[in-house]
């Protein structure tokens, strides 16, 4: 059987994979009762109300947890906005590696 990719032809199974990963670290961070709120459309400033102190936390914690290096520079802050960004970011540094 084939794998399923995405439109960036990154392996969906991958990529869901991340998504769960953030969706739980965004529930810890934010202090949520569940990530099934946390949609990949979902907007980090609009939608899950994070502020720039939330943001370093943010990127902090993916860092940690998927064991990359983002930066802090206001171009990183304006290129994630929405939670699937951050999972387009993620893929993108840990290309050709297992996560």
């Amino acid at each position: 059987m084939a794998a399923s990719f995405s439109p960036t032809g990154i392996p969906a199974a991958g990529r869901d994979a991340v998504l769960l990963r953030v969706q739980q670290l965004l529930q810890q961070i934010l202090a949520l009762e569940s990530p099934a709120t946390i949609q990949p459309s979902s907007r980090l400033r609009d939608d899950l109300n994070v502020d720039s102190l939330g943001m370093v936390d943010v990127v902090l914690g993916v860092e940690e947890e998927f064991g990359v290096r983002l930066g802090s520079d206001i171009n990183l802050f304006e290129r994630i906005v929405t939670v699937g960004d951050a999972v387009e970011l993620i893929m993108e540094k840990t290309s050709g590696r297992s996560i």
